[in-house]
């Protein structure tokens, strides 16, 4: 008799053991490390404010020669935290995920105007061409503009990044699981520095007057441009998403019986649309995210 108890708790702790170490469904909350997201260095983007032409000593320049833009020095935040939502009972395929990240990032980004005296003073009679001379360069950051967001300091760009994907284990060490799996993403993401964020933003009438002011980076007309363009940029947040893929590679480990484990999924991020079309290729999504967290058995 006391023999077959032992056997019967021994099957017990083993059909527990079988059957709990994984659930059926669950949640998680992870931090993220996202190598996929990268920017090149823009020195001079030129801006096209409306049709009229600008004279400077005697000189007709065309608008799109009065401003432009640079975005430079591209850095990751630590900023990156999401979740995901599992189920495994899913014939055949096994696992569908639901999962989330959101991260922040920030760049150098200035706005370049024309000094109107410093280039009247380079047309001669003899070179009736003027050479083209802009002011202190305009820093269009955070800290520049006085406006807060997240714990950034310099130009913000932030994603929430969606994704959907289906996995299977590929190896099961008991306590230990293995998986590979494949999906499709959607990138909702601020949008880059460029023209037309500064048109749309900047609503003004072109003239001698206001070049001069807006070439003085000290001046109030100057500052109230910054904050302006830097503000467009945060309003325009998270609106048609860029498409894509990815492909999955996971480990998970769980207790017997404990509903908590921890999980680390590396996926790498593969773009099927442009990040922001107005910025041409200035993003680039391709790389790899690696999610470390921890999951809640439900």
């Amino acid at each position: 008799m006391k023999k077959l108890s032992v056997i019967a708790v021994a099957a017990l702790v083993t059909m527990s053991a079988v059957s709990n170490t994984y659930a059926l469904a669950g949640v998680g909350f992870h931090w993220g490390f996202d190598y996929s997201m990268g920017m090149e260095d823009v020195p001079r983007e030129a801006i096209k404010l409306g049709d009229a032409g600008f004279t400077v000593g005697g000189f007709t320049l065309s608008s799109d020669s009065l401003f432009y833009v640079s975005r430079m020095d591209w850095k990751s935040s630590p900023i990156n935290f999401g979740g995901k939502l599992y189920v495994d009972i899913i014939p055949f395929i096994e696992t569908i995920e639901f999962s989330c990240n959101f991260g922040l990032w920030q760049y150098n980004g200035s706005l370049h105007v024309l000094d109107p005296e410093a280039t009247a003073g380079t047309i001669t009679t003899e070179n009736p061409t003027p050479t083209y001379k802009y002011g202190e360069p305009i820093p269009l950051t955070l800290k520049n503009t006085g406006l807060g967001y997240i714990g950034l300091t310099g130009t913000p760009y932030a994603k929430l990044q969606l994704d959907a994907t289906i996995r299977k284990t590929i190896l099961n060490l008991w306590l230990i699981k293995f998986s590979a799996g494949a999906g499709v993403s959607a990138h909702f993401a601020t949008p880059l520095l460029s023209s037309k964020i500064v048109e749309s933003a900047l609503n003004i009438d072109i003239n001698e007057s206001t070049i001069a002011d807006l070439a003085d980076p000290s001046s109030a007309v100057a500052k109230d441009a910054a904050k302006k363009i830097v503000q467009e940029i945060i309003d325009e947040a998270l609106g048609k998403p860029a498409m894509g893929a990815h492909i999955l590679l996971g480990v998970k480990a769980k207790l017997p019986v404990v509903p908590i484990g921890i999980y680390v999924d590396g996926k790498y991020m593969l773009p099927l649309s442009k990040f922001d079309k107005d910025a041409g290729d200035g993003i680039n999504g391709f790389g790899l995210l690696v999610n470390a967290g921890i999951s809640l058995s439900l």
